[in-house]
């Protein structure tokens, strides 16, 4: 399998755009997948550099609601006629940041047209197999004292904005000769928790490779070292951290988790 990170806050190289965004093109066993979709079409122009064809995907992932996650899914369904979106029903719930007397909307861009595009998306509720060895976790098991990193999130519900305790994402992992490759988008849940409803779903220990946000750009240092020490109970074998997760926070996670962690820059390719 090969995973290309199209898009990132960050890029490898001046031939890529970047921005704050994230997009992941997964090609496995003959299906493609794009976990996300940045904030505009700049995954579109990267995955030309790269020498990816978009109208061979087969499925669009979105993680969770956030314009920076799904900003870029109206350029891509001009792009591809087939695909079918996955999503979670909450992804319309309309989303606002709250901060410094500023309040803007940050939520999904196509929201308010969705019986337009209501044929292309695909609600999912539980745990789902979309193909041989590919699933999608919509619940994620939360430890109870689990604390969010942003205080300044918010969710629309009855006419109200409410602490926004993102029941809009899921994330997604791979059984790959007997391990674990898994995505998480922002990871608002915590990584730590999804790390844990996968291996527990799936009963296998082995984590191969994670790739995606930690959230953790924004947290504390001690939210940063519970991340870590939460971490550490699982065999973690590499990971490409990015995009919300601070490249700041990665040599010191590199440093106490036993596995190789590194920063997923735009434009990085990895063959597994």
């Amino acid at each position: 399998m090969e995973i290309c990170i199209l898009v990132d806050n960050l890029k490898n190289d001046k031939a890529y755009r970047s921005e704050h965004g994230l997009s992941i093109l997964i090609e496995f066993n003959g299906t493609h997948i794009l976990f996300d979709t940045g904030k505009t079409d700049a995954f579109i122009q990267n995955a030309k550099v790269l020498g990816k064809d978009l109208t061979q995907v087969d499925y669009v992932v979105l993680s969770h609601s956030h314009y920076d996650h799904t900003g870029g899914l109206e350029a891509f369904l001009e792009l591809n006629k087939t695909a079918k979106i996955i999503l979670k029903k909450e992804v319309l719930d309309e989303r606002w940041s709250i901060s410094q007397g500023h309040n803007r909307k940050i939520g999904f861009p196509l929201r308010k047209r969705f019986q337009q595009l209501s044929n292309r998306y695909k609600f999912i509720e539980t745990t789902e197999e979309i193909a041989p060895g590919l699933f999608i976790f919509p619940q994620i098991k939360k430890h109870l004292t689990h604390s969010f990193t942003d205080s300044y999130l918010y969710v629309q519900q009855d006419k109200q904005l409410v602490l926004d305790s993102f029941e809009d994402e899921l994330f997604m992992a791979i059984e790959l000769d007997k391990k674990l490759i898994v995505f998480t988008g922002c990871a608002h849940n915590g990584v730590e928790n999804m790390l844990k409803t996968a291996v527990d779903y799936m009963q296998i220990k082995e984590i191969e490779f994670v790739v995606g946000g930690t959230h953790l750009n924004r947290g504390s240092q001690q939210q940063l070292e519970n991340t870590i020490s939460e971490l550490k109970k699982f065999n973690i074998k590499r990971a490409a951290f990015n995009h919300c997760s601070g490249i700041q926070n990665i040599p010191l996670m590199n440093k106490k988790l036993q596995g190789s962690i590194e920063y997923g820059y735009g434009g990085n390719c990895y063959k597994l």
